[in-house]
């Protein structure tokens, strides 16, 4: 089956930098569209009779693979008690702070992911709100730690 246009278009989303990734096998191709496919658009499409996967499942583990990034950095990199760890982590992996620094680096989510008609203008353009940015950032974390491991996901989580 030949791969459609937000496949192709996931690849060359991921042959960007910071990624920088080619000759993505078909699974791992499928991975990345899950995290970039917010679940209103995988709700139509079920209505629809099509597939696809939304973004949650990978969300999940992306939440606790930059949860444990963040705390290895506070813990190897300061002097601050628990507390202070806690709250210094928190504001790290708020989805307000994510969000930023996914626009702040000019990552590209808001133009790739897919949603639902809910979250599109009247022009048919996209609507990314600041949970759904994070969400999905999470889930681009967590394809990229499955398919190439943790120090890679430490690189983009950097």
């Amino acid at each position: 089956m030949p791969e459609s246009d937000f496949e192709m278009r996931v690849r060359e989303f991921l042959a960007k930098p910071p990624f920088c990734y080619r000759g993505l096998s078909r699974p791992d191709v499928d991975l990345f569209c899950a995290a970039l496919t917010h679940d209103s658009y995988s709700n139509e499409a079920a209505d629809a009779s099509e597939e696809a996967e939304s973004y949650e499942r990978l969300e999940f583990l992306g939440d606790a693979v930059l949860e444990f990034i963040a705390c290895e950095a506070v813990y190897r990199n300061s002097e601050l008690k628990e507390g202070a760890m806690t709250d210094f982590k928190q504001t790290i992996v708020s989805n307000h702070s994510i969000s930023e620094k996914v626009l702040s680096i000019g990552l590209g989510i808001d133009g790739i992911m897919r949603v639902g008609g809910g979250h599109r203008t009247k022009r048919g353009e996209a609507v990314v709100e600041e949970n759904m940015r994070a969400d999905s950032f999470e889930a681009v974390l967590a394809a990229v730690y499955l398919v190439y491991g943790m120090e890679e996901a430490r690189r983009i989580a950097g």
